[in-house]
């Protein structure tokens, strides 16, 4: 009997297979399920030509992202239901209009909340699901959609985060030993905090330093506490409210810290289409250098670079702060000091949008007790070509008022402002003056040439910034002077040109030049550079002149000085010209490759001498989260030759560096550390230095998988990994990489979308899988088959499988033992339960699976 039931079963399978070779002989390749093939088998009974429909989908809710015509709208759980005879997503009017923007029916549905199936509710629109990714793609007439602006995000989609608390540092340490002397040895020290608290849309913020050096036996250290303040934003206004320590943006008046409280607009909340500052500090180092970075006298970040040119963009809350003092302390401790400009591009603003700022406080910037003032500027985009600016800033003997706007033109844009400006300044004077600020920038097309700021500002003798008033009324009570960069400043020209030369390169010339009242200074900067491509050869040359002259001026009392003898009035001056070459390519085709490089630099003027560098430099790791170069210099003094090495790794708890130099004079030495700590309901959690809005991934049983662009961060033990940088108000996609995780855990979904507020810390939970990876071998009693296709389910009555060829199971359980549930129809005959033991005899483990062979029982006491 159970030979020819056995004969039965092979005769009804030749025959399935003969008649699909006979479907493919025809040109008929698509491989199709047919019920009746297994009649009789005692596979029978699964169901299997539900999946012969194109985009199977079984009724039911599921946890989907949705994408309407390519761009992602939000994750959310989508309906499917059977609507003659094919199984569509509905929605409900409500979703429709808040997340898909579609436009009212001409006769609404009377509930909004009702399930309307998409072919009746859009009629022409169509959709794509994809199971494997839980991702649904919907294309959908433009006709039917109320279009919003590129980069729009739903404001209901924005996420406050939760509450949580963290601390950044970045610490280093650094020594210098010089050899003609045991005892001129060098040491510093600094670590940065910046520490913050998030509860609700509240953020508190602390921003602290501490430097320590030493040098001929003589210590100094120093605690700066840079500013607190507290942070909310205000969606129905698209603002955001500041309380404690920060500075005023400078676009139109000059900026000046304060202490109080601040409401301004907030252009991160507009669509990317419809709106943006802190400055890069560039330069060049000789050897591996320390570079300390000071703002209105405080200083605001510290680093150590290696030899060659650096760029610096990581500064926090330095927009619109006034001018960059930049020092470059290379490890022979020689220093090398220039500033970084600040001059505003114009600010045309679309038509319909407006810009406010609203401040009121005590100013902080020059000193202690400086009296109360308040601020309030306005900008409005009138229409395609005018944009209006009006601003006003009051304090005690003190007034300015701001009108202007800028002109776009096909020429270009025309930004205009002027200033005025009554104040009580030293000994008691009364100062008024005007201001005049005008910029132009423009892209010439036809020879690709951009002009991206050319600005020139004129100032009476009169006129006074507030800063400026304030710090001489201040100096003055001391019986001190006051000075700083915009101080009795007469003209001002910035100017930076940008060419491009198709595939011969790019130019680029930037400058500028600043002269003052009462015998200060002019300053002149001008920095020239050519880059260009050949095979895999990357070359650039660059130049840069810096003067600076002293002179008298003979001519105070005039509004307008005369400036026609003055080159007779010169004393002293000082300029340094300094041209560079350099060379760098891979070596070898692999992305992988090092990369060699090569420097060489002359210096004219006050300054002279040439230096020659070449060096190797590459990244290692699977995650390439170790980078190291290593290089040696000379230089014209003829002290023998200059080694230096270098080694970054980045790990999943924090950022390590170190450094060593050496030469006939000198012997250097420097470490670092850098990273976060993020404390929540969970615990701490260690990682790579955080942004100002981050994430905390939850993914239990995940430890090891690696966050996608984390910076070499990694879920660990305890299930969390910290997401250093997200961008608000946009959609960031966190994604884990599974690949370091081990056997006991698998992800139900590997990327999430989040749209944070500023500022917040958003928990991203990942869905897991956690337990014994189990391979059944499953028949039902007396060896019969089970029906291919039922579905397997876990205690708690979750679908998490079903069953495939030859009666395979596959199931994640966390217990050692238990029951599954397989059912192939909704009688109670037809379904039965599986029991499982990973402990039993005749389970075994091979390649991560636990291999099992089991009887799935129709009865409750599984035998």
């Amino acid at each position: 009997m159970a030979c020819s039931a056995n004969l039965r079963r092979t005769s009804v399978l030749l025959c399935g297979l003969a008649w699909m070779m006979a479907r493919l002989a025809h040109g008929e390749g698509e491989y199709r399920f047919d019920d009746s093939l297994l009649l009789g088998s005692g596979l029978a009974g699964g169901s299997l030509e539900r999946f012969n429909r194109a985009q199977q989908i079984d009724p039911g809710t599921y946890l989907v992202d949705v994408y309407v015509n390519t761009l992602y709208v939000n994750r959310s759980e989508v309906s499917f239901r059977l609507q003659d005879d094919v199984v569509e997503p509905c929605f409900s009017e409500r979703y429709l209009h808040q997340h898909m923007n579609a436009r009212t029916l001409e006769t609404p549905t009377a509930d909004a909340a009702q399930c309307l199936a998409l072919s009746t509710r859009l009629p022409g629109a169509t959709f794509q699901y994809d199971s494997a990714r839980l991702r649904l793609d919907l294309s959908v007439p433009q006709a039917l959609l109320d279009i919003k602006p590129r980069g729009y995000v739903d404001p209901q989609d924005w996420d406050a985060g939760g509450t949580m608390g963290f601390v950044n540092y970045d610490a280093s340490l650094y020594n210098s030993r010089y050899e003609a002397s045991a005892s001129q040895a060098a040491n510093y020290g600094y670590l940065g905090l910046n520490t913050g608290v998030n509860v609700g849309l509240w953020r508190l913020r602390h921003q602290s330093n501490y430097s320590y050096s030493s040098f001929g036996g003589t210590a100094v250290s120093r605690w700066n506490s840079i500013r607190t303040y507290a942070q909310r934003a205000i969606a129905p206004w698209q603002s955001e409210l500041t309380v404690g320590d920060s500075f005023t943006e400078g676009n139109l008046f000059g900026s000046i810290g304060f202490r109080g409280v601040r409401l301004a607009s907030d252009d991160r909340m507009l669509p990317d289409s419809q709106r943006q500052y802190a400055p890069q500090v560039r330069g060049t180092a000789v050897s591996n250098a320390r570079v300390v970075i000071s703002q209105n006298g405080r200083k605001v970040h510290e680093t150590t670079v290696a030899a060659g040119p650096f760029v610096i963009d990581d500064l926090y809350g330095t927009a619109y702060n006034g001018d960059l003092d930049v020092q470059v302390i290379e490890a022979d401790g020689s220093i090398t000091r220039f500033t970084v400009p600040y001059a505003a591009v114009p600010d045309s603003i679309r038509p319909g949008i407006s810009r406010y700022s609203a401040t009121l406080g005590e100013v902080r910037q020059t000193g202690a007790n400086q009296g109360a003032f308040a601020e309030a500027t306005y900008q409005r985009g009138l229409n395609n070509t005018i944009s209006a600016n009006l601003g006003a800033r009051v304090a005690q003997d003190y007034l300015a008022v701001l009108g202007g706007g800028v002109l776009a033109t096909p020429y270009g844009a025309f930004g205009v402002n002027s200033t005025f400006s009554s104040a009580t300044v030293e000994n008691q004077q009364r100062k008024q003056g005007w201001r005049m600020g005008l910029s132009y920038s423009r892209t010439f097309q036809p020879t690709n040439t951009t002009l991206n700021l050319a600005g020139y500002r004129y100032s009476t003798q009169g006129y006074r910034d507030l800063a400026d008033a304030l710090g001489a009324r201040q100096a003055s009570e001391r019986g001190d002077s006051w000075d700083s960069t915009s101080f009795k400043q007469r003209n001002q020209l910035t100017l930076l040109v940008n060419q491009g030369l198709g595939g011969y390169g790019n130019l680029y010339l930037s400058g500028s030049s600043s002269d003052y009242y009462d015998g200060k200074s002019r300053d002149t900067q001008v920095q020239f550079g050519y880059s260009n491509t050949w095979r895999q050869l990357n070359y650039s040359l660059a130049y840069s002149r810096q003067r600076t002259t002293w002179y008298r001026d003979t001519v105070t009392s005039a509004a307008v000085p005369d400036f026609a003898n003055q080159a007779d009035q010169h004393d002293t001056s000082n300029r340094t010209n300094t041209l560079t070459l350099t060379l760098s390519m891979p070596l070898g085709s692999s992305t992988r490759a090092p990369s060699i490089s090569s420097m060489l630099t002359q210096r004219s003027g006050d300054t002279k001498g040439s230096s020659f560098q070449t060096g190797i430099n590459g990244t290692l790791g699977a995650q390439r989260d170790m980078s190291y170069a290593i290089a040696a210099s000379r230089d014209s003094a003829g002290r023998g030759t200059n080694w230096t090495g270098n080694l970054q790794a980045q790990s999943a708890v924090a950022t390590f560096n170190g450094g060593y130099s050496q030469s006939a004079d000198y012997r250097q030495v420097n470490g670092g550390i850098r990273g976060a700590a993020v404390l929540h309901g969970g615990g701490l959690t260690l990682g790579p230095y955080v942004g100002d809005t981050f994430a905390l991934v939850r993914a239990k049983g995940a430890g090891g998988a690696i966050i996608r662009g984390g910076q070499g961060a990694r879920v660990n033990a305890d299930g969390y990994a910290v997401v250093p940088s997200l961008s608000p108000y946009r959609y960031n996609p966190v994604g884990l990489d599974p690949s370091g995780m081990g056997d006991q855990a698998e992800l139900i979904e590997t990327e999430r979308k989040v749209a944070p507020y500023a500022g917040s810390a958003v928990l991203v939970d990942f869905k897991t899988l956690i337990g014994h990876a189990l391979l059944i071998q499953a028949s039902l009693p007396g060896g019969g088959a089970i029906a291919l296709g039922a579905d397997v389910l876990d205690e708690q009555g979750t679908v998490i499988g079903m069953v495939g060829q030859g009666g395979q199971v596959y199931a994640r359980a966390q217990a050692d033992s238990g029951r599954l549930q397989v059912r192939w129809g909704s009688g109670p005959d037809q379904a039965c339960l599986l029991p499982f033991d990973v402990n039993s005899s005749n389970a075994h483990d091979s390649q991560g699976f636990i291999h099992l062979k089991s009887t799935c029982t129709p009865n409750e006491e599984p035998s």
